[in-house]
């Protein structure tokens, strides 16, 4: 049985973090699991788990021989993602990067559309992201 590790994070955003999830340019998941009460992850072993998370991709859309991931809502506000030490290896440094920058892409567009602005164009150019806006109505 895999030990699931903490790694807090700067996310707290549940609309954005979902989207980030689904958006993520190294891995993606479009299936994921939105709980008010954070409900327990599943072990590779079909097995229930004490830890527990509000934000929850289950081992079916992960892989055959993973166990869930999860991001558990702190106090804070801030999300800190519960990923088995198996899971890491998928999961590594290069995936939380990908997470971040999809991240930030939502909060950035999230708050633009709060601002009555309309996404123009949303491209990489040498490795930057360049964004445009439209006011509304344009």
């Amino acid at each position: 049985m895999s030990a699931y590790l903490p790694f807090e994070t700067t996310f707290n955003d549940q609309d954005c973090l979902v989207k980030a999830l689904a958006d993520n340019d190294v891995i993606s998941y479009k299936n994921v699991e939105v709980h008010e009460q954070a409900q327990h992850l599943i072990g590779y072993h079909a097995d229930v788990r004490p830890e527990k998370a509000n934000i929850i991709v289950r081992r079916k859309d992960i892989g055959g021989a993973s166990n869930d991931i999860g991001f558990v809502k702190g106090e804070n506000g801030k999300y800190t993602a519960i990923i088995s030490d198996f899971d890491k290896n998928k999961h590594n440094a290069q995936y939380m990067t990908g997470l971040k920058r999809s991240y930030a892409a939502a909060r950035m567009h999230k708050e633009a559309r709060r601002q009555g602005l309309k996404l123009k164009s949303d491209t990489m150019v040498n490795g930057k992201r360049v964004v445009k806006y439209l006011q509304a109505g344009n």
